[in-house]
């Protein structure tokens, strides 16, 4: 490959190499920052002064470290510098402070320029602002661990959870409870009141469920009017029974405009290890149990029976007051 084609087209419309650097470095849209050996400013191009707000007047003379957000710590900026000695070139991504306050999160490439005697005469950063890309990976991420409607974990989050929690009983030789909640004659009320009313009840009922759980446990939204209780360190099935018992009273309480006596819910419960299964057979036991609530009438909640393989015809508990 030549340049040599290239170099002839220039001299004939009378551009220099000079002249053409210069203007690659004036007009290119990433940002480039020029230090001396000491790592003052010496330089920076249009598109420094777009991403972080100073001018080449306020950045001139000044070490780059004024940038810096907060966001890195001591030991991020000694590994960098220990890459860009060594090997002569850091490349990476870097949070840096915008001139107003904001982040901006930089893919940076930091190198070492040499002189003829082969000693480092000045470094030179060039780098790309990533924020809205990274902005838009964060919400592909929320997406998929979390449902758009009520902001609570999804059945991916919701098993990767009960995974870890089945683990963690496992060594310290504690309880854990999955619970099944189901709106009873949800559909109805989506179908009467229209889909507005349905996810404005949805997200209410999500967010009662949250205030309602202690730290350490999970509310997940499988989808539908479909809701999973994780409950970690369970002493004893009357303490979950208690708990259930005040999470259907405060499903009863009036959401909006629908009226207290068509919101009810069933719940169906079962607790490991009394119920020696793996992630997937607990949610389907508790879901069993819950139509075994349901079956028996609306606003009630049951335990799996373990010593039983096909779901009953009635539930073993009375419902909520």
């Amino acid at each position: 490959m030549t340049i040599a084609p290239g170099i002839h087209e220039m001299e004939e419309r009378d551009l220099s190499w000079a002249e053409l650097v210069m203007g690659v470095f004036i007009h290119v849209h990433d940002g480039i920052i020029i230090t001396d050996r000491q790592g003052r400013i010496v330089e920076v191009n249009n598109a420094f002064c777009t991403i972080t707000g100073y001018s080449r007047d306020e950045v001139l003379g000044r070490s780059p470290r004024f940038l810096q957000s907060g966001t890195h710590d001591a030991d991020f900026y000694a590994a960098m510098w220990r890459t860009l000695l060594a090997n002569g070139v850091w490349r990476g991504e870097i949070t840096n402070r915008h001139k107003n306050g904001r982040s901006v999160v930089e893919l940076l490439t930091i190198s070492a320029v040499h002189g003829s005697n082969g000693r480092t005469i000045s470094y030179i950063g060039t780098f790309t602002d990533i924020t809205p890309l990274k902005a838009q990976q964060r919400e592909l991420e929320r997406l998929a661990y979390f449902d758009a409607l009520t902001g609570l974990p999804n059945r991916r989050m919701l098993m990767d959870r009960l995974r870890q929690m089945l683990a963690w009983a496992e060594r310290s030789a504690r309880s854990v409870a999955v619970c099944y909640l189901d709106i009873d004659g949800f559909k109805a009320i989506n179908d009467g009141q229209g889909h507005h009313a349905g996810d404005r009840i949805l997200i209410e009922v999500a967010h009662r469920l949250e205030k309602a759980l202690r730290k350490g446990d999970t509310v997940a939204r499988l989808g539908g009017d479909e809701f999973v209780l994780l409950l970690a360190e369970v002493n004893a099935v009357d303490d979950v029974c208690g708990m259930l018992e005040r999470i259907l009273a405060g499903v009863k309480q009036p959401i909006g405009g629908a009226p207290a006596a068509a919101l009810s819910a069933s719940i169906g419960m079962t607790v490991f290890p009394a119920d020696p299964a793996d992630a997937e057979t607990l949610l389907h036991h508790a879901d069993q149990a819950m139509y075994r609530a349901k079956n028996a009438g609306p606003g009630r909640y049951c335990l799996y029976d373990v010593g039983i393989t096909t779901a009953p015809a009635s539930a073993n508990r009375p419902p909520a007051p």
